[in-house]
């Protein structure tokens, strides 16, 4: 079993069945859009995404990412590590990543019923760069973008299914 050096947890409750939030979050570009849209946090790039015929919806899957960020090429596989409709997903790089702020990373969502609907937690755990760029930067860049990366897997849900009123 890998360890790595740091995580990030990001929580929402969702007013929809665990079965409903599972189908959603299991399609890898969902989990993964925030990564296919320019942003910030991308510094503009993109990342494609190509799964194999399993579409990223079964233990042994294949997803590769790739993409550009200033000219460097950046490259991802993962493999889905567990699969337990409709309570949890799991999955984990291959080989070397090439990325500019993350290494190797396990993520996984954990779906839990709550009175009124679901909670899901996201999480990711992570060992910093080995790039050049990544290792001269440190670890505040990793930090930044793990919690953004879990952010925005949440957001994806909360934008797709109602959340219960926020209590005062």
């Amino acid at each position: 079993m890998m360890t790595y050096e740091d995580s990030a947890t990001s929580t929402i409750d969702l007013l929809a069945p665990p079965e409903q939030v599972f189908a959603f979050l299991d399609d890898p570009t969902v989990v993964g859009a925030h990564m296919q849209k320019p942003s910030l946090m991308m510094l503009g790039a993109t990342m494609e995404y190509d799964v194999d015929p399993g579409n990223g919806q079964a233990v042994g899957s294949i997803v590769k990412m790739r993409g550009k960020v200033l000219g460097m090429s950046l490259f991802v596989e993962e493999i889905i590590t567990e699969r337990q409709p409709p309570w949890r997903k799991s999955w984990q790089t291959l080989g070397h990543p090439k990325l500019l702020v993350i290494d190797s990373y396990h993520m996984d969502f954990v779906i839990r019923p709550i009175s009124e609907g679901s909670r899901v937690i996201v999480k990711i755990q992570y060992s910093y760069s080995l790039s050049p760029v990544g290792s001269w930067l440190g670890g505040v860049p990793a930090k930044a973008y793990a919690r953004w990366c879990v952010s925005k897997m949440r957001s994806e849900a909360g934008n797709h299914f109602p959340q219960p009123p926020k209590r005062t």
